[in-house]
């Protein structure tokens, strides 16, 4: 890996599925590889000899993509090793990151950084059983930044390879300032190579983390590439900043992703409520983006929603 930045798309559950991942990649450049959004190591086949995950095999993947679990349960993980090295895969993250109330309660995500002892214990699991690359995607704690002393004093003792470190603690969700003091420890303590995540929508913020971070090799960015799906490509000084959106290149890409669920979904509104969702995003690439949103989200069905995204489109001119 000799490119800088080497730049992840970040796991975004109902939003960066290889539907989407698939599609992006013919469109846009940039990005170097995705971490999938996360599989939950329960299963409730009862057969454990035939228990399988909705993993796609890494043949039908048009970008790299590093499969990602939850949950802590190490024979649990033994089966998903297994089934993703048959689905052609060489690499599994562990998110320790996911800041949601519903999967905190349950110890998972960033509710397991509260167990330092159980994290110990699944990593020594993992590693004297596993030939695999394994990363971590995680926070600096869940109710205090401090809580990355001891959590990093544990991932230390591993041959991890990579950390990707998002600098907020679990309680913040996404709200409030990313915790720069705090990275800037973490880069100093790790043994293990870190990985930038949180709050790049910009040029601007990547230059900043840039300039902070110069050892930094590797980012990660989700909501960003939503909104500007051209960002890596600025990053990477192959797309001018200058013209800040090419309205053919993103209809394209648009048109297809729609046929791809078209064909997914037999509900026309299901499709529809897809591709709202995605708008949430894709509005910010324009200037009165509450009101693009509104507009486009205001369809009663997929005729309506097309005539309103080519009109929104031809008022870009």
């Amino acid at each position: 890996m000799n490119k800088v930045p080497f730049i992840y798309l970040a796991p975004l559950e109902g939003c960066t599925e290889i539907e989407f991942r698939n599609v992006f990649t013919k469109h846009f450049g940039g990005v170097d590889a995705a971490v999938a959004p996360f599989v939950s190591l329960m299963h409730h086949d009862a057969d454990e000899k035939r228990r399988s995950w909705d993993i796609p095999h890494a043949s039908e993947q048009r970008m790299i993509t590093i499969p990602q679990f939850m949950g802590r349960n190490i024979k649990d993980f033994n089966h998903l090793y297994a089934w993703i090295k048959y689905m052609g895969y060489d690499e599994l993250n562990w998110n320790l990151g996911c800041p949601s109330k519903r999967v905190v309660r349950r110890g998972r995500g960033c509710g397991m950084l509260k167990f330092p002892d159980e994290i110990r214990f699944f990593l020594d699991g993992v590693f004297n059983h596993a030939d695999i690359k394994f990363s971590i995607k995680t926070r600096l704690g869940l109710e205090s930044p401090d809580e990355f002393y001891q959590l990093f004093e544990i991932y230390n003792q591993y041959p991890i390879k990579e950390i990707i470190l998002h600098p907020r603690i679990g309680s913040q969700m996404y709200r409030g300032e990313v915790r720069h003091d705090y990275f800037k420890e973490c880069l100093k303590l790790s043994k293990n190579e870190l990985v930038y995540n949180g709050d790049i929508n910009s040029v601007a913020d990547f230059n900043q983390i840039r300039e902070m971070y110069p050892a930094i090799k590797k980012i990660m960015i989700g909501r960003g590439l939503l909104k500007d799906p051209f960002l890596a490509e600025k990053i990477n000084g192959g797309f001018s900043i200058v013209m800040a959106f090419d309205r053919d290149r993103f209809f394209a890409f648009h048109q297809e992703l729609y046929q791809v669920f078209e064909g997914k979904f037999r509900d026309k509104s299901e499709i529809l409520g897809k591709m709202k969702d995605y708008w949430r995003y894709f509005s910010y690439q324009f200037d009165e983006r509450n009101e693009v949103f509104k507009f486009i989200a205001r369809s009663k069905d997929i005729s309506a929603f097309h005539l309103r995204v080519v009109q929104t489109l031809k008022n870009t001119l």
